[in-house]
């Protein structure tokens, strides 16, 4: 999983040096720290010893993944980002997610549930 978003920022990083200067700087800037935010996230996640945590750090990846997903649909309709990069990022993004949510299904089947 953490090749996949790897390989979707090596994508996106590409595109962004050819994104006009003001969209680089607005949505694109914000883009790329969601970007590195999932990275960080979905990082400390593969690498978290509790549980708990490992599933909080799933979850809040999952979310971050479906607001990068946003903001590219939002920079897409701005005609900010091309039909070949959005669809390119789109595909990858979906990809992560299906993982995210079979990694977060499987941690919740193993994680005790206090009522």
């Amino acid at each position: 999983m953490l090749v996949r978003i790897k390989e979707a920022y090596r994508a996106w990083h590409i595109y962004l040096l050819n994104i006009k200067r003001l969209d680089r700087y607005t949505i694109g800037a914000k883009i790329d720290n969601e970007f590195l935010t999932i990275l960080e996230i979905i990082f400390r996640a593969t690498f978290a010893y509790n549980k708990l945590e490992k599933l909080s750090l799933v979850t809040q990846a999952i979310g971050k993944n479906d607001l990068l997903k946003f903001f590219l649909q939002l920079g897409w309709e701005q005609k900010t980002f091309d039909h070949t990069m959005y669809g390119q990022l789109i595909l990858l993004l979906d990809e992560v997610g299906r993982m995210l949510g079979g990694w977060k299904k499987s941690l919740q089947e193993k994680t005790p549930t206090y009522k």
